[in-house]
């Protein structure tokens, strides 16, 4: 037996077997000022690289940068880390894009030195020069903390950059946007607090004192929509102030239930069909259309109408093949879902609806499927259901 003979099945062997694919890695390295000392808390996002081989006609906006993979802060020495950073080709950025320095010391993205995960090279001993100024450093604390189960974070805003910035909201509340330019601020908590309001605020060349920043006390304020007739439509409920809003989540049975600083707050109802508005805004007995006043204990009992138009369309259908006691279910995005029963001869009548689309389907009965039903803002319509049929008179 040859040489050949034996190493030509070895050959084949090593080719036929796949290469290991790309895996995640950390990018980590240490930032300092051009005279070697090391830059603390610092901003250091990872973000995607345009393809090699992008041109201007693909519709890459070469001048806004995409939102960062992961972002973190520097530690006590400069030095940061963003572990499991999945394959591919990304620009390391130090600071608040806008004003901030592209590794390895560049202050545009077009400039930068391109990581590369996956690719064979080392990527946790970077070392990025910072060439913007670090300005001041932003933290603060925001009480009473987020509820455990709730995550919330800050949101930074101003004139030097070209991005919102957000931080997480720890545990205990404290939020830490590390050193930013010098310039003016807008500071926000999304979710929004009640009655919550932007903190402005100007960084100089040093660090500003820490944000103290204390949630509005509220209270419950619960009540109900009603419409003059028909179903009630999808909507949007909120109680404003001269200086802001609060929403209210409204349940599929009309009744809603929100939270509201000390104040007056006028209703407003807004994402109803045309022909749709606010009748009327009552605290048991009192007219509140001017406004529902929160002092200092909870509110119950409002009830806010709904105008509908003068005249709503009907649907008229009848059921086939269906069981002998049965209800007809319509959802849709007009409204969540209204029903009607079906008589002993399979016909059911819906009196007066909202126009628009919905989907018919026979509760307890599967193999009927989904019917398709235009209700048409004026006359009578009609829709048989087991036959997937759809009319109008």
């Amino acid at each position: 037996m040859t040489l050949v003979m034996l190493v030509w099945p070895l050959i084949v062997a090593l080719l036929g077997q796949a290469s290991p694919s790309p895996q995640p890695a950390a990018i980590a390295g240490q930032i300092h000022t051009r005279d070697g000392a090391p830059v603390v808390a610092i901003r250091v996002s990872v973000i995607v690289a345009a393809p090699p081989d992008a041109r201007p006609e693909d519709g890459i906006q070469y001048y806004l940068d995409p939102p960062p993979v992961a972002t973190t802060l520097t530690n006590a020495q400069g030095r940061f880390r963003l572990p499991a950073i999945p394959p591919g080709r990304y620009v390391i950025v130090a600071g608040i894009q806008g004003r901030a320095t592209y590794f390895p010391s560049a202050t545009e993205a077009i400039r930068a030195t391109v990581v590369t995960v996956g690719g064979g090279a080392a990527t946790d001993n970077l070392e990025i020069i910072l060439a913007q100024a670090i300005g001041g450093r932003v933290r603060g604390t925001i009480s009473p903390p987020p509820p455990s189960a709730k995550s919330e974070i800050a949101v930074l805003s101003g004139q030097q950059f070209t991005e919102l910035v957000e931080m997480p909201v720890a545990a205990d509340g404290s939020f830490d946007f590390g050193h930013v330019p010098s310039g003016r601020y807008l500071l926000n908590f999304f979710p929004t607090p009640p009655g919550g309001r932007s903190v402005s605020f100007v960084v100089a060349t040093g660090d500003i004192p820490p944000i103290q920043y204390t949630r509005p006390p509220t209270h419950a304020v619960t009540g109900r929509l009603v419409v003059e007739k028909g179903p009630l439509p999808s909507a949007i409920l909120l109680f404003r102030t001269d200086d802001n809003y609060v929403t209210a989540t409204i349940n599929p049975d009309g009744t809603f239930t929100t939270r509201l600083q000390v104040g007056q707050h006028v209703a407003d109802l807004g994402g109803m069909p045309v022909g749709y508005d606010l009748r009327s805004v009552r605290i048991g007995n009192t007219d509140a259309a001017k406004g529902i006043v929160v002092k200092d204990v909870d509110v119950s009992n409002v009830v806010i109408t709904v105008k509908v138009p003068a005249q709503l369309p009907s649907l008229k259908g009848r059921v086939t093949g269906g069981p002998a006691k049965a209800t007809v279910q319509l959802t849709g995005p007009i409204v969540g879902s209204v029903s009607a029963p079906v008589s002993a001869d399979g016909s059911f009548t819906f009196p007066a609806l909202v126009p628009g689309l919905y989907y018919a389907r026979v509760a307890g009965a599967p193999a009927l499927g989904t019917t398709l039903v235009v209700v048409a803002a004026h006359g009578d319509n009609e829709t048989v259901i087991g036959t997937q049929t759809l009319g109008r008179q």
